[in-house]
């Protein structure tokens, strides 16, 4: 039940990603079509109408509550219009989504607005996929680019690599590739019936060639090129394919060393997933600590860290849209991992860390890598990454899109949740500092000097607890900047889907902290963390 405290509460931050205002009397605003198909192709939202928005008043006396004249109509229209195919191509919408709500008097029409299922984007309007697509982006609704139409199309199937690329033979397979996917095959499945196949009946069956007598193609489909192809013919099909691993330990902005270590195409191995993957993932895993266990007689080294990291690389490599622009890239750092994948997450962040799951991007090439020992195909694999973090005491996870990028990154903080430990610490350095002043009081009257340092430590052992004290709020801003040291305020507000003038706000008392401070301009720039043991 939607409640007048419910919408006052709503408009209090404005207009941003998930909520729409609109004036309304008896008559529906046309352009709250075109809100309908931003919320429903990006992350869902609310459309208030009722209310009229005077921007050049203060946030707090921006919208005024103007009321419908006549909710009962508005409604009936509202869902006659949005059942009419002519009008809007599929409804998202149940009765329960749409509401008259009494506020102080007048009525306000709530409407929510979910957002559709991957398998049912794209929502367009007036009968037109090209001209009546829209997506949301912070507080406005925008036409969707070509591009990001064609995605919405890929990512409305789960077989995107399944795709026949007629007349890409075999010949195009780097063969030392494939064989030694195969030596590796055989290792995990020991006598596995694809052990006698040829290599083209091999990669066949294991979905990478196929052929469609009705359609009249054969070949390599993108799965079987991307996983095992030569790099020239692979980016002759896929001209924005890309990988990149960075090793960065170390390296501060501006240094004139940019990377420790790098693996990139420089036309020293075949370019494609299977070698990459070999490649980038075990200079990955020796960065890393590795702590040995025992499971039944055998040896697992490298434990739940390593597990976890695999499986956040093998999601970035099954979740990429290898056919926009944009680069897969690996970023070891001092204090984190990130993993960045050109793309879109298929469902809401929220939904995934509450244990949510979609179908693979790529589906294919995750059934050929399962078949390795690299990942599975149930959905657990990000419930792994979250376990393990636990467990092992790092902060937290994050996983976000970078919407105006279309990448998805994960970042995978390596640096441990100290909170109770750090505070234990501190209040006990502050309890031992007060007995000794109070030891000193009585039995040196008078002595100003030495009582006046005891106090001053006291005094800065309560600074540095009030600084591990953050709010919530100022270490989701933290966590944010630590994983992407350039971001924008702006970034940070529509991320945390908080008003910019919030955000600002907290970033100013985190500066009077002495936590963080901004090195450059506002776009160019970068932020620097100055405590680093702050509670995160």
């Amino acid at each position: 039940m939607i409640t007048a405290d419910d919408i006052k509460k709503l408009i209090k931050d404005g207009e941003g990603l998930h909520l729409e205002v609109k004036a309304c009397k008896d008559k529906l605003p046309k352009d709250v079509w075109e809100t309908y198909s931003a919320f429903a192709n990006t992350r869902g939202g609310v459309i208030l109408l009722g209310l009229t928005e005077h921007k050049d008043m203060p946030l707090d006396q921006r919208f005024e509550l103007t009321g419908v004249s006549d909710s009962y109509k508005v409604i009936t229209d509202f869902f006659n219009i949005v059942n009419n195919k002519q009008k809007v191509n599929r409804s998202v919408l149940v009765d329960s989504d749409v509401r008259p709500v009494e506020v102080d008097g007048v009525t306000i029409v709530h409407i929510r607005v979910p957002e559709a299922d991957y398998r049912q984007k794209p929502i367009y309007i007036n009968n037109n996929l090209q001209s009546g697509t829209f997506k949301r982006m912070h507080e406005g609704d925008r036409h969707v680019t070509d591009e990001e139409l064609a995605m919405l199309i890929r990512d409305s199937s789960d077989n995107a690599d399944g795709q026949i690329l007629n007349r890409y033979g075999f010949e195009f397979i780097d063969v030392d590739t494939l064989h030694g996917y195969r030596n590796a095959f055989n290792g995990h499945n020991p006598g596995h019936i694809y052990e006698k196949l040829s290599d083209l009946e091999f990669l066949r069956n294991l979905g990478g060639y196929g052929s469609n007598p009705l359609q009249q193609t054969e070949g390599l489909t993108v799965a079987g090129l991307l996983m095992f192809g030569k790099s020239v013919t692979i980016h002759q099909v896929f001209p924005n394919f890309r990988f990149d691993y960075l090793n960065l330990i170390g390296i501060e902005p501006g240094d004139s060393k940019k990377w420790n270590d790098r693996l990139t195409d420089d036309g020293r191995w075949e370019h494609n997933i299977y070698n990459f993957l070999s490649l980038a993932l075990n200079k990955l895993l020796l960065t890393l600590p590795s702590e040995g266990k025992l499971r039944g007689v055998v040896r697992n080294d490298g434990g739940d860290l390593y597990e976890a990291v695999r499986e956040g690389f093998i999601n970035t490599l099954t979740y990429c849209d290898y056919r926009i622009n944009g680069v897969l890239r690996i970023d070891r750092r001092s204090e984190s991992i990130i993993m960045r994948n050109p793309g879109t997450l298929r469902i809401s962040p929220e939904r995934i860390y509450n244990g949510d799951y979609t179908q693979a991007r790529n589906s294919t090439i995750q059934r050929m890598l399962r078949m390795v020992g690299f990942g599975d195909n149930i959905g657990s694999g990000f419930r792994k990454i979250l376990n393990a973090w636990k467990s092992l005491g790092y902060s937290h996870p994050d996983i976000h899109e970078e919407s105006e990028v279309n990448e998805v990154w994960l970042t995978l903080p390596l640096t441990k949740n100290e909170n109770t430990v750090e505070n234990s610490t501190v209040n006990s350095t502050v309890n031992e500092n007060t007995a000794e002043n109070s030891t000193i009081n009585s039995t040196i009257n008078g002595n100003k000097v030495e009582n006046s340092t005891v106090n001053s430590t006291v005094n800065e052992n309560s600074t540095v607890n009030s600084t591990a004290n953050l709010t919530a709020l100022q270490k989701d801003i933290l966590n944010l900047i630590k994983g992407k040291p350039e971001i924008t305020i702006e970034e940070i507000a529509v991320r945390i889907r908080k008003d910019r003038n919030a955000i600002n706000y907290q970033i100013k008392k985190m500066k009077e902290f002495g936590i963080v401070e901004r090195e450059g301009s506002d776009k160019t720039g970068q932020w620097r963390i100055i405590k680093e043991k702050t509670d995160l």
